[in-house]
């Protein structure tokens, strides 16, 4: 499984959030992109959706369940910036709400 860009990820959100297949003109009133095809085009290429050409419009549903991409990217997060160690992210989550409470 590839990475999601952001735009991605708001993308995936879409179609997650939806229990039945959306289609692009959905998702596009609910992120109000132009570059939509190319996008939805990434997504199929990376594995996250199906798309079914068999209708008059495309229609997505979503081929990795959010669960399993929210895990992949934890994992990857915790290997590239923490070297495994879930004790220095979690003191790095502690400090930072400190921190956010200082602020406020």
């Amino acid at each position: 499984m590839k990475d999601l860009s952001k735009t991605e990820l708001l993308i995936m959100k879409c179609v997650w959030g939806s229990d039945r297949p959306v289609t692009a003109t959905q998702i596009k009133t609910e992120l109000d992109r132009r570059s939509l095809g190319t996008l939805m085009y990434r997504l199929d290429q990376k594995g996250y959706v199906n798309v079914d050409v068999s209708t008059r419009v495309n229609l997505y549903t979503a081929k990795v369940k959010e669960e399993e991409a929210r895990k992949k990217k934890g994992r990857e997060i915790l290997k590239l910036w923490y070297n495994g160690s879930l004790d220095q992210l979690v003191s790095d989550l502690y400090s930072a709400e400190d921190e956010d409470e200082e602020d406020n």
